[in-house]
């Protein structure tokens, strides 16, 4: 017992904020019909479904109804910021990094807090305290969320500093209880019914679909690496390229940034313009325009994640500083120009794969005539992030799990 002592208080921590950060996701927030605010967000498909994969909870408004949805959107913004590889950017302290990301985290909050204001704005009950003022009570609500989000981010970062998994592992009980609603409804319109023959047929897709992201997530190509500063067998070493170096982040966004032109230009009016007929031709789900779409916007996330993650360039200037070179490949822009080219040539690898666990069910969808089919795709990208985050905690758990047992002598 005493010889796994910090495990078990991570485990305790991990428990206690997960769980405080799904009670406050059911504390519906005050000045609020629930039931007109439920009504007026039950067609909002797109917007629950991106909570569901980002930690917000967007079926109710509720005191973490924005939960960290918006510090891991400004995390990978800060990500790509970091990967342009500036000397302003690289001085920075841990400290300064860390309240740069909490500011762009309270920028998107103040822009999602707007948006799902908007939307309730008719379930909003007006106080004799505020003179009965609409505007009043809107920015009262806009004030809760914004709260929320600030109080989600603190939890997030105790989870970091005494749990496991990190902020992600706040997603986890949303994917997990998300899941029958992106099966049924993941594209919005179309439901697939859970019937006893589609639950034994989502039963046998979903194990093989977690077999192929679990064998995915871990497979890499190693690049031998010199290492003359160290001395043994650790003059040779190896460089992992994960063959799916973005993880599960294209499936995060995906479907957000596919569906975003359909939003736009959803009006009559805009509908009607030759510019919006080709937009919603390209954006329907059941048609071959659409599949090509979604699998170049699903292509062109997995690359640009990958970029943001594994930084060829900033990789490069790292091994040079520190002495580490490639067999036959000088230090500088030929290495930066080799790690380029292994990168683009594993992810690709990555990237057909991703494309077709995503675009597979909306093609089998037209070919059987059944819209339902396509929501296969939805409930794919959850069982993606499932997997990255659960692998994550099973890391953390092993290695604190391991610790005691190594001995020198």
């Amino acid at each position: 017992m005493l010889k796994h002592r910090e495990l078990i208080r991570r485990v305790g921590w991990s428990l206690l904020i997960v769980a405080i950060y799904q009670l406050g996701q059911k504390i519906t927030l005050p000045m609020i019909d629930p039931a007109v605010a439920k009504a007026s967000l039950e067609g909002r498909t797109l917007l629950q479904n991106f909570g569901i994969l980002t930690g917000s909870q967007f079926t109710l408004p509720t005191l973490f109804s924005l939960g960290i949805g918006p510090f891991m959107t400004g995390m990978i913004i800060w990500q790509a910021i970091s990967s342009l590889g500036l000397d302003a950017i690289s001085h920075l302290s841990q400290r300064q990094v860390s309240y740069i990301q909490k500011w762009i985290a309270l920028g998107l909050a103040a822009l999602q807090a707007i948006q799902i204001v908007y939307f309730i704005k008719n379930a909003l009950i007006t106080l004799p305290i505020f003179g009965n003022s609409k505007m009043a009570t809107m920015a009262v609500v806009y004030l809760m969320l914004l709260s929320g989000t600030m109080l989600s981010i603190f939890l997030g970062d105790l989870l970091s500093q005494h749990g496991l998994g990190g902020s992600s592992l706040l997603i986890l009980p949303g994917v997990i209880l998300g899941l029958p609603n992106m099966i049924t409804s993941g594209w919005g319109p179309f439901n697939y019914s859970l019937s006893h023959s589609h639950l034994v047929t989502i039963g046998l897709v979903t194990v093989v679909v977690l077999y192929i992201l679990e064998f995915l997530m871990h497979t890499e190509q190693r690049l031998k690496v010199q290492r003359p500063m160290m001395q043994g067998d650790l003059t040779e070493s190896y460089l992992p390229l994960r063959i799916l170096s973005a993880g599960a982040m294209p499936f995060m966004f995906s479907m957000s940034l596919f569906r975003l032109p359909r939003m736009i230009f959803s009006t009559p009016k805009a509908a009607n313009t030759p510019m919006g007929e080709f937009f919603l031709n390209i954006t329907d789900y059941h048609s071959w325009a659409g599949v090509l779409t979604y699998a170049i916007v699903l292509m062109f996330l997995g690359y640009a994640f990958g970029l943001i993650t594994v930084q060829p360039g900033q990789l490069a200037k790292s091994m040079k500083e520190s002495g580490e070179y490639f067999l036959n490949i000088f230090p500088g822009e030929q290495t930066t120009s080799f790690l380029f080219k292994k990168y683009f040539v594993v992810t690709s690898f990555g990237n057909i794969f991703l494309v077709m666990i995503g675009v597979a069910p909306m093609i089998l969808s037209m070919i059987f005539h059944d819209r339902g089919i396509a929501n296969y795709s939805a409930y794919f990208g959850s069982l993606a992030i499932l997997v990255s985050i659960m692998d994550n905690v099973a890391g953390q758990f092993k290695a604190l799990y391991q610790k005691n047992d190594y001995h020198l002598f």
